[in-house]
């Protein structure tokens, strides 16, 4: 297996070539200390056996921050912390690079509480505040800066220093002609532009002689005026020259390319390993490929076609820190597999809330990688609903001891993912069923499709637990002439492949309203969206949105917001701040505007059943995202 091969970066042996890619956790305290909840996190990982940990941006001033918890690096107060994290996953057999970065002017002002800085004025997109341009004198205050930092790194007894020199942060900055627009010998040519970070990489290598560096590189940046493929060429050779241990090949910018830098669903896979392949040829010091590096068939792939020397998994290992362990014990299937959604983790940070994962409830906690055993095993919980939210919690019952009986009325598991994995790009969604399918049947949980369950029938159940994962139905409207003229439901379109006519118009445009205007429109047919509030898609991560705007735009979409459907009639009637409108019927009326829990059974059972044996989780508590879903399965089945 090439993934379990050993390899040398600037002498030091990495016993395999998975590294793991910096990934933003918001774990660390506010003024950028390591702490418990951190270390833990990483040493799931590194009990994983990943050869390289490559930690999470470690910012080298308070000034450049992304987000309000993170790592530091800043001052010598935090060395001892560092250590503290660095020294257990040495010990458990995984090396350790500390990752050091300015964002420059895609730091967050709201987290800084200080100004922007950058090569030049120019703004950030995504931030939206202009950066005070870094004056001539100030150059050498920002370089030391990353000299002291990677320091610090060494003191904390990391094995590798890795330097940002992509992404559209601060280094990449002087980079990017497109961000650059200085008129002294650090902005202009090519050789002006790479000055600053060349100057760091070499005071640096000065201070530290024998500590390797790597270097993380956006390939392209994507940007019409920006840094190309045969500018990172040119740079790369200088590096090797300079002495760098290896080249982290990325793409994109967080500012104006950023779902290319994320890697989300919409953009093409693969796209950043064939760039690596194309930076391999020109150096002989090793690649890194990284970018929905999310099974290990791809891992292999790669590193078997000689496109990369290793492979960088990011939130891959954070939906599933045993993602070797089960890769080399031939467990493909039983890894659960990123599904590039940012939903958990990404949208959940940038939200103010905990970082997690979609598909692994169990990020940064001490159950992650070992569930605990129940106090009284063996008892009976019946789960009725084999959605998100039932699948989780019979896998968690079912490890910690209990006999498992899951049940749903469809002929598949799944669940609302089926539906949510047949719009465009979302098909790794089903990822997480496959998993579950897999597993299952190896706890010995039995599984009853194409049954409905009765009151009359859990009323003859010998169950310790019965926990009702019936999910959400949707909610028609009551809008005259609706009825009469007929319609479907989302669901009846996504789920069950309805065939609609030719063209649709689709009342409500929530995110699941969208996606099926995306699927709908692929398909060729001429699509209107009606949205009552100013906005379409606000559940929807910002990434993941704006591909779906770029490609409904493309084909034509109508969107009309803050637009009432008030009649069905000889034409649409519907009502805006300007007054009534009438729009054509279409051939097909899709509604899809939302869903409510579905508590029917378990209201007709708790009249009979004691309620302390009785849970209801998932949509059919509360209807929300995935994420919330698999983590109430998950807590609820703990309590058992």
């Amino acid at each position: 297996m090439e993934l379990t091969k050993p390899i040398k970066l600037g002498g030091i042996e990495l016993k395999n070539r998975l590294v793991m890619a910096p990934v933003k956790t918001g774990y660390a305290t506010v003024e950028g200390q390591v702490t418990e909840e951190l270390i833990g996190y990483y040493l799931n990982r590194a009990k994983g056996g990943v050869g390289l940990i490559v930690l999470e941006s470690a910012y080298v001033d308070p000034s450049g921050k992304e987000i309000p918890r993170q790592l530091g690096i800043y001052d010598d107060s935090l060395v001892d912390g560092l250590k503290r994290l660095v020294t257990p996953l040495q010990e458990a057999g995984s090396k350790v690079a500390v990752y050091i970065n300015h964002a420059g002017r895609v730091a967050n002002p709201m987290a800084t509480k200080m100004p922007l800085i950058a090569p030049s004025a120019v703004m950030c997109p995504s931030i939206g505040v202009e950066p005070k341009a870094i004056e001539k004198e100030e150059i050498k205050k920002w370089q030391k800066a990353y000299v002291d930092a990677a320091i610090r790194a060494y003191k904390a007894g990391a094995d590798f220093l890795e330097i940002q020199f992509g992404h559209g942060y601060l280094i990449h900055q002087f980079l990017s002609p497109h961000a650059n627009k200085r008129q002294d010998e650090y902005g202009g040519s090519f050789e002006n532009r790479i000055r600053f970070g060349i100057e760091i990489l070499e005071e640096i290598r000065s201070e530290l002689p024998g500590f390797p560096v790597i270097v993380r590189i956006s390939a392209e940046e994507f940007v019409e005026d920006g840094w190309k493929l045969e500018d990172t060429i040119k740079l790369v050779k200088i590096l090797e020259e300079k002495g760098v241990a290896a080249i982290d090949v990325s793409l994109g910018t967080i500012c104006e390319a950023a779902p290319i830098t994320m890697q989300t669903l919409g953009t093409k896979k693969g796209l950043s390993w064939d760039y690596a392949e194309k930076i391999k040829r020109e150096v002989n010091i090793p690649v890194i490929a990284v970018g929905r590096i999310n099974s290990p068939d791809i891992a292999e792939e790669i590193l078997s076609k000689g496109k990369a020397d290793l492979v960088a998994l990011g939130r891959p290992l954070v939906a599933d820190p045993l993602f070797l362990d089960k890769a080399v014990s031939g467990r493909f299937k039983e890894i659960r597999r990123c599904l590039a959604c940012h939903q958990g983790c990404f949208d959940e940070l940038r939200g103010g809330r905990r970082f997690g994962c979609n598909i692994n409830p169990a990020v940064g906690r001490s159950d992650e990688i070992e569930i605990p055993k129940a106090e009284n095993p063996g008892k009976k919980v019946f789960i009725i609903g084999a959605g998100p939210a039932g699948l989780e919690a019979a896998y968690t019952a079912a490890v910690r001891g209990h006999k498992v009986t899951i049940y749903d009325e469809n002929e598949e598991l799944g669940g609302q993912l089926i539906a949510a994995s047949m719009p465009p790009y979302k098909e790794e969604l089903m990822g997480i069923v496959e998993y579950y399918k897999e597993v299952l049947p190896k706890l010995g949980v039995e599984i009853k499709l194409n049954h409905r369950v009765t009151a009359e029938e859990v009323a003859q159940w010998e169950a310790d637990a019965i926990i009702f994962a019936t999910g959400g139905e949707p909610i028609v409207l009551s809008i005259p002439g609706l009825k009469e003229y007929g319609y479907m439901t989302a669901a009846e379109v996504l789920k069950e492949g309805k065939e609609t006519g030719q063209t649709v118009v689709i009342i409500g445009g929530g995110l699941i309203g969208m996606e099926t205007a995306d699927y709908l429109s692929e398909k060729g047919k001429k699509v209107m969206v009606i949205e009552l509030l100013d906005e379409v898609a606000r559940d929807m991560g910002v990434f993941e949105k704006n591909l779906l705007m770029k490609r409904l735009k493309e084909r034509d979409v109508e969107i009309y917001v803050k637009t009432k459907l008030k009649e069905v009639n000889k034409s649409l009637v519907t009502e805006t701040l300007e007054g009534e409108r009438n729009l054509p019927l279409p051939d097909t009326i899709v509604l899809s505007v939302g869903m409510r829990p579905n508590r029917t059974l378990y209201e007709e059972v708790k009249k009979f059943v004691p309620e302390e044996k009785l849970y209801l989780i998932g949509d059919a508590k509360e209807v929300r995202k995935i994420v919330h879903a698999i983590s109430e399965g998950r807590n609820v089945a703990l309590t058992i």
